[in-house]
């Protein structure tokens, strides 16, 4: 059974759904002091990847969330492509160059 976690206090806000859209809220609300709660119905956190890149507005919130220059920090050159054919390595290519 998971572990559940139970706060007593005033909720002004109820975030269902840790996904992007959810944890940036919860993300803004605390900086400005906002008391809330986010649920999600997942028992954890996914635990691998959902995107290899950032969007560009994407990295706009990071910016004015203040987090960009630990997002980039953190980040790594998009991966090179391969392709395969019959359990063959037929080419690999860089996707960033033009």
């Amino acid at each position: 059974m998971p572990e559940t976690t139970v706060t007593t206090g005033t909720t002004q806000v109820l975030i269902a759904g840790a996904g992007p859209a959810g944890l940036v809220l919860a993300l803004e609300l605390s900086r400005r002091g906002v008391p809330h709660r986010l649920i999600d119905a997942a028992e954890a956190a996914f635990p691998g990847s959902r995107g290899k890149g950032l969007q560009p507005r994407t990295q706009e919130v990071f910016d004015d969330l203040g987090v960009i220059g630990a997002i980039h920090a953190k980040g790594s050159p998009y991966p090179t492509m391969t392709a395969w054919e019959n359990g063959e390595r037929v080419r690999d290519w860089d996707m960033m160059t033009r």
